[in-house]
Formats: C-alpha cells, structure tokens, sequence
C-alpha cells in the first residue's frame, strides 16, 4: 500500500470498531476517537523512515524501512499511550500506535523480521536493494493489482467521509475535533 490504502482501510477499521463497541453516541464530554491522528498513524512509519532510510542517510542505512517500521516503535507509542490514558483520559498516543501498527501489518513486516522485530536480530538494519522507491511505488501502483487494489478502495472510503462531511456540512467540526 501507497497512501490512500493505509489511510482510508484503516480509517474504516476504526470507524468498525466504533461503531461496535460505541452502542451509544459519544456526547460532547465523552470519549471519541479522533481520525485525524487515525490518518496520521496510519502514514506514520513512512512520515518518519522515508526521509530517514531514503534521503538524509540513504548511505548509512540503504533502506526506507527503518525504526518505525519496527514492532518496537508501536509497541512503545501504544504503552505511552496507555499510560497517558490512565492519566489524563486522553487516548491520542494509543490511536497513535494501534493506526502504525496496522500500517506495518499492511505492509507485510513479518516478512522482514529483520526490521520488524529489530532490535532483536542487531542494532544494524538490513540493508534493501538500492534503486528509486518512487519510480517502483508508481510502477507497481499501474501494474500490481495487490497495490492499486487498496489504494482504489482506501479512495472510496475517504470519498465516502469526505462526502459524507461536506453534505453533513461538517467539514470544519471534523478539522477542529477529528470526528467523522
């Protein structure tokens, strides 16, 4: 997945389970999941290594999976927030880990237990077959249906909010609170 698979899909996940554990609606006072920091977690582990691993230190560590695409890195944001939970009711590092979490299960991590269980196999990263990520990310997004696939329907799922908004006319509560 590019970015509209990680983003919408996971969107969606959350906006299940809302919708199941959440028989009631959440009243202004109450607890409510925010989908901004949802589509923010879940771009997360690319927000971070992309620069890292592929341009500022491209040379030391030959890989755009790095940290963040570690076990370690959700792991720690889910713990921190939990702990933040407990003491301030505010649930914005859980959503946090739990979106970058589901963003390094989409992207097939267990496939590289090198990174994704790092550092339990070494401090060094694996290195990844240098050449153009970008070129190869467009390549396949017209060729592979396993890439174009999720991307198709993250778009319809973020169409379908992003509709839902506008007639809703809640564009800005949703920029302001992050509820959908």
């Amino acid at each position: 997945m590019i970015f509209l698979g990680h983003v919408g899909i996971t969107t969606a996940a959350f906006k299940l389970y809302e919708n199941v554990a959440f028989k009631v609606k959440v009243n202004n006072n109450e607890k409510y999941i925010d989908y901004r920091l949802i589509a923010i977690g879940a771009v997360l582990p690319d927000i971070i290594d992309k620069p890292i691993g592929a341009y500022f230190f491209r040379s030391t560590f030959h890989n755009s999976r790095i940290f963040a695409h570690s076990l370690i890195f959700s792991v720690l944001l889910i713990i921190i927030g939990i702990y933040y939970y407990k003491r301030s009711r505010n649930n914005s590092f859980t959503l946090l880990g739990v979106s970058s979490l589901i963003h390094q299960i989409f992207d097939s991590m267990w496939l590289y237990p090198g990174i994704w269980f790092w550092p339990a196999y070494g401090l060094k990263f694996p290195t990844r077959p240098e050449g153009n990520w970008i070129a190869s990310n467009i390549v396949n997004l017209l060729t592979n249906p396993f890439v174009y696939g999720p991307e198709i329907l993250g778009a319809f799922i973020i169409g379908y909010y992003v509709i839902k908004l506008v007639i809703n006319k809640r564009v800005k509560e949703f920029l302001k609170t992050g509820r959908l």
